[in-house]
């Protein structure tokens, strides 16, 4: 497969437009019209997600902003570096999926499929806020912008971790088992866990439980930490059974060879045994303890750890304070 020029998101596409670098764009892309946005609604006293005290809500609001722009183009950055070497392990990709990666169109089909949800199903069902039409049309136009960031991170987040997912179902060549217990896999669940990671931050920078109490709050949170463990786990499993068929593969090629040398052994009856199938057996006995020891999943001891210190104890203690402060009315 020929591979183009990576294919850019859109607010990096606008600030090449202005002769601007990345992230001077994304200042100014991002975070003035959110900042004007968000003063609007100040001036007409629309409660929205940072419509607060303006000293707390206007830095969260700009933090959130340049943070969900700045995580999705590194979320971008790091699928096309795997693309790349998925292809170097032999993978044929037919053709460069990474471009709907950055596919304005799909961002704004996210965009109003959210802005639809916040307002018609979660806001008077899940949260029990009712507005009048009115209301609620201001609350859109002062929302529109943020929705439209936040759909643009869940689409590149999204996306990405289906695209390792559909990776991991392609025949590649594995390293051997004696270089990666992991079997050269374990760069795509570093990646995923760099994805969850960037995914748990910004849900916590948009949902600041410990700032705004509110019980709203509380069930976006719930709502969304159980998101991130399903993106986190589910594009995984195509992972897992590459590494489990191949290590059955590999068990099953050592029972083979184990299995001709104890039959040499026992058609020499009672005599001395051979000494080249006494090396051979004690080399096939280590061979099978390595084997045992390939991963169930694209992960090592390392990434376990972190994925239990930076995903999931988070996430029980997010949820567990929630559900404290709610109990208690603090």
């Amino acid at each position: 497969m020929l591979i183009r020029s990576p294919p850019n998101l859109w607010f990096d596409r606008a600030a090449s437009a202005l002769n601007l670098r990345l992230w001077p764009g994304i200042c100014i892309i991002g975070l003035i019209p959110a900042a004007a946005f968000w003063f609007f609604g100040i001036t007409i006293r629309i409660a929205t997600d940072f419509t607060g005290v303006p000293v707390v809500s206007l830095p969260i609001l700009l933090v959130n902003v340049a943070f969900l722009l700045g995580a999705s183009q590194l979320i971008r950055t790091r699928t096309l570096q795997l693309r790349d070497y998925t292809v170097s392990l032999g993978g044929e990709l037919t053709s460069d999926q990474t471009k709907r990666l950055v596919s304005l169109r799909s961002i704004a089909v996210l965009w109003v499929v959210l802005l639809c949800t916040t307002s018609v199903v979660l806001d008077p069902y899940v949260f029990n806020l009712f507005y009048s039409p009115y209301q609620a049309a201001l609350r859109l136009l002062v929302t529109a912008y943020l929705r439209f960031i936040q759909a643009t991170f869940l689409w590149v987040l999204g996306y990405s971790m289906y695209l390792i997912y559909r990776w991991g179902r392609l025949p590649i060549k594995l390293r051997s088992f004696a270089e990666d217990r992991t079997l050269g896999l374990k760069t795509y669940g570093r990646a995923s866990l760099f994805f969850v990671t960037l995914y748990i931050m910004a849900m916590l920078l948009t949902f600041p439980i410990f700032v705004y109490k509110g019980e709203a709050v509380m069930w976006s949170q719930i709502i969304f930490s159980f998101l991130g463990l399903v993106i986190f786990v589910g594009p995984l499993f195509s992972l897992r059974r590459k590494l489990v068929e191949a290590k059955g593969e590999k068990l099953e090629w050592i029972r083979r060879r184990h299995r001709r040398v104890i039959e040499l052994i026992e058609s020499s009856g009672d005599g001395p045994l051979d000494t080249t199938l006494v090396n051979e057996l004690i080399a096939i006995d280590n061979i099978r303890n390595d084997l045992l020891r390939i991963s169930g999943w694209p992960f090592n001891t390392g990434i376990i750890v972190k994925l239990v210190s930076v995903v999931i104890l988070p996430l029980a203690l997010l949820v567990f304070s929630s559900f404290l402060l709610h109990t208690l009315n603090v």
